[in-house]
């Protein structure tokens, strides 16, 4: 019996509908979530420091950098700001 590599196994599931919906969901998160450390890095701050220029407690950042799904749109914007970024010319 031949079994199925992850990769293999990973293609066949793409071809439903459901599955492709919910990986591509992740895989946008996971871009979003590396963009924003890369714009932090980038500009030479911590997450505290970004935190600070926000108005918010570093921990907000943090859970922001890890999950974020449960941030607004306004609330990136607010983050790029803080960052130097103008997210006028950001394309999500």
């Amino acid at each position: 019996m031949k079994y199925k590599t992850h990769d293999q196994l990973h293609e066949e599931m793409l071809q439903d509908p459901e599955y492709r919906a919910a990986w591509e969901a992740e895989e946008r998160k996971d871009r979003m979530q590396a963009l924003l450390k890369a714009w932090r890095q980038h500009a030479g701050l911590t997450s505290a420091q970004v935190a600070e220029r926000m108005g918010v407690k570093p921990p907000t950042v943090s859970r922001m950098e890890k999950n974020i799904t449960s941030a607004s749109f306004e609330t990136i914007a607010r983050y790029a700001k803080a960052c130097g970024i103008d997210s006028a010319t950001v394309e999500f």
